[in-house]
Protein backbone atom coordinates (compact mmCIF):
# COMPACT_ATOMS: atom_id res chain seq x y z
CA UNK A 1 0.00 0.00 0.00
CA UNK A 2 1.44 3.37 -1.02
CA UNK A 3 1.64 6.51 1.07
CA UNK A 4 -1.22 8.12 -0.85
CA UNK A 5 -3.42 5.06 -0.36
CA UNK A 6 -2.80 5.13 3.39
CA UNK A 7 -3.50 8.90 3.40
CA UNK A 8 -6.85 8.36 1.70
CA UNK A 9 -8.04 5.54 3.98
CA UNK A 10 -11.05 6.76 5.92
CA UNK A 11 -10.54 10.43 5.06
CA UNK A 12 -12.68 12.72 3.01
CA UNK A 13 -11.41 14.31 -0.20
CA UNK A 14 -11.06 17.69 1.60
CA UNK A 15 -8.89 16.14 4.34
CA UNK A 16 -6.65 14.49 1.76
CA UNK A 17 -6.30 17.79 -0.12
CA UNK A 18 -5.47 19.64 3.12
CA UNK A 19 -2.84 17.01 4.03
CA UNK A 20 -1.26 17.33 0.58
CA UNK A 21 -1.21 21.12 0.87
CA UNK A 22 0.36 20.88 4.33
CA UNK A 23 3.00 18.45 3.03
CA UNK A 24 3.79 20.82 0.14
CA UNK A 25 4.17 23.75 2.55
CA UNK A 26 6.45 21.71 4.82
CA UNK A 27 8.63 20.68 1.84
CA UNK A 28 8.78 24.30 0.64
CA UNK A 29 9.78 25.56 4.11
CA UNK A 30 12.48 22.87 4.40
CA UNK A 31 13.91 23.74 0.97
CA UNK A 32 13.85 27.41 1.89
CA UNK A 33 15.53 26.88 5.28
CA UNK A 34 18.07 24.22 4.29
CA UNK A 35 19.00 25.26 0.74
CA UNK A 36 18.03 28.75 -0.33
CA UNK A 37 18.79 30.73 2.87
CA UNK A 38 22.32 29.30 3.32
CA UNK A 39 23.04 30.04 -0.34
CA UNK A 40 21.81 33.61 0.11
CA UNK A 41 23.97 34.10 3.22
CA UNK A 42 27.02 32.78 1.41
CA UNK A 43 26.35 35.02 -1.59
CA UNK A 44 25.99 38.08 0.67
CA UNK A 45 29.22 37.24 2.53
CA UNK A 46 31.15 36.78 -0.70
CA UNK A 47 29.70 39.98 -2.09
CA UNK A 48 30.91 41.84 1.02
CA UNK A 49 34.41 40.31 0.82
CA UNK A 50 34.89 40.97 -2.89
CA UNK A 51 36.09 44.62 -2.67
CA UNK A 52 38.76 43.71 -0.10
CA UNK A 53 39.91 40.77 -2.22
CA UNK A 54 40.11 43.00 -5.31
CA UNK A 55 42.15 45.56 -3.37
CA UNK A 56 44.52 42.84 -2.15
CA UNK A 57 44.92 41.55 -5.69
CA UNK A 58 45.68 45.04 -6.99
CA UNK A 59 48.29 45.57 -4.25
CA UNK A 60 49.92 42.23 -5.03
CA UNK A 61 50.02 43.13 -8.73
CA UNK A 62 51.69 46.47 -7.94
CA UNK A 63 54.25 44.69 -5.75
CA UNK A 64 54.94 42.14 -8.49
CA UNK A 65 55.44 44.95 -11.00
CA UNK A 66 57.82 46.71 -8.59
CA UNK A 67 59.77 43.47 -8.07
CA UNK A 68 60.12 43.05 -11.86
CA UNK A 69 61.30 46.65 -12.15
CA UNK A 70 63.89 46.18 -9.39
CA UNK A 71 65.16 42.92 -10.90
CA UNK A 72 65.66 44.67 -14.21
CA UNK A 73 67.90 47.36 -12.66
CA UNK A 74 71.61 46.97 -13.30
CA UNK A 75 73.83 46.10 -10.34
CA UNK A 76 74.82 49.01 -8.13
CA UNK A 77 77.60 51.11 -9.60
CA UNK A 78 81.08 51.06 -8.10
CA UNK A 79 80.60 47.77 -6.31
CA UNK A 80 84.27 47.13 -6.95
CA UNK A 81 85.34 50.24 -4.98
CA UNK A 82 87.67 49.14 -2.19
CA UNK A 83 85.96 48.85 1.17
CA UNK A 84 89.07 50.13 2.89
CA UNK A 85 88.27 53.65 1.65
CA UNK A 86 85.31 53.72 4.05
CA UNK A 87 87.62 53.44 7.07
CA UNK A 88 89.35 56.70 6.11
CA UNK A 89 86.13 58.75 6.26
CA UNK A 90 83.94 57.58 9.16
CA UNK A 91 81.01 59.67 10.35
CA UNK A 92 81.66 62.04 13.27
CA UNK A 93 81.95 60.13 16.54
CA UNK A 94 82.28 56.71 14.89
CA UNK A 95 84.93 54.21 13.89
CA UNK A 96 84.89 52.02 10.79
CA UNK A 97 86.84 48.75 10.81
CA UNK A 98 87.26 46.44 7.81
CA UNK A 99 86.30 42.93 8.99
CA UNK A 100 87.13 41.18 5.70
CA UNK A 101 87.12 42.15 2.00
CA UNK A 102 83.33 42.15 1.92
CA UNK A 103 82.36 43.43 5.38
CA UNK A 104 82.85 46.50 7.54
CA UNK A 105 81.80 47.25 11.11
CA UNK A 106 80.85 50.72 12.23
CA UNK A 107 80.90 51.41 15.96
CA UNK A 108 80.01 54.62 17.73
CA UNK A 109 79.77 55.39 21.42
CA UNK A 110 77.98 58.72 20.79
CA UNK A 111 76.95 59.76 17.27
CA UNK A 112 73.98 61.45 15.65
CA UNK A 113 71.46 59.05 14.19
CA UNK A 114 71.01 61.17 11.06
CA UNK A 115 74.74 61.18 10.33
CA UNK A 116 74.90 57.39 10.66
CA UNK A 117 71.95 56.94 8.30
CA UNK A 118 73.51 59.27 5.72
CA UNK A 119 76.80 57.37 5.94
CA UNK A 120 75.02 54.00 5.48
CA UNK A 121 73.13 55.30 2.42
CA UNK A 122 76.38 56.59 0.93
CA UNK A 123 78.15 53.26 1.68
CA UNK A 124 75.33 51.42 -0.06
CA UNK A 125 75.46 53.66 -3.11
CA UNK A 126 79.23 53.78 -3.50
CA UNK A 127 80.26 50.32 -2.31
CA UNK A 128 77.13 48.17 -2.66
CA UNK A 129 77.01 47.52 1.09
CA UNK A 130 73.84 46.41 2.88
CA UNK A 131 73.18 46.26 6.62
CA UNK A 132 73.76 42.72 7.83
CA UNK A 133 73.12 43.47 11.51
CA UNK A 134 72.60 46.59 13.56
CA UNK A 135 72.35 47.34 17.25
CA UNK A 136 71.37 50.87 18.20
CA UNK A 137 70.76 52.32 21.65
CA UNK A 138 69.21 55.72 22.18
CA UNK A 139 71.26 58.01 24.38
CA UNK A 140 69.75 60.60 26.74
CA UNK A 141 70.52 63.43 24.31
CA UNK A 142 67.95 63.79 21.53
CA UNK A 143 69.06 62.27 18.23
CA UNK A 144 72.20 60.68 19.68
CA UNK A 145 72.82 56.92 19.63
CA UNK A 146 75.30 54.23 20.52
CA UNK A 147 75.71 51.98 17.48
CA UNK A 148 77.24 48.73 16.33
CA UNK A 149 76.48 48.13 12.64
CA UNK A 150 77.83 45.35 10.41
CA UNK A 151 77.52 45.95 6.66
CA UNK A 152 78.42 43.57 3.86
CA UNK A 153 78.21 43.24 0.10
CA UNK A 154 77.30 40.13 -1.79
Amino acid sequence: MSFLDRLRDGRSEGEVLAAKALAAVVVLVLVLALVWLPLQRTRARLEAELPALRATLAAMQREADEAKRLRALPPAANQQAPIGSLASAPPAGAQVNVVDPKRVRLTAADATFTTLLEWMVAAQASHGLRVESARLEALPATGRVKADILMSRS
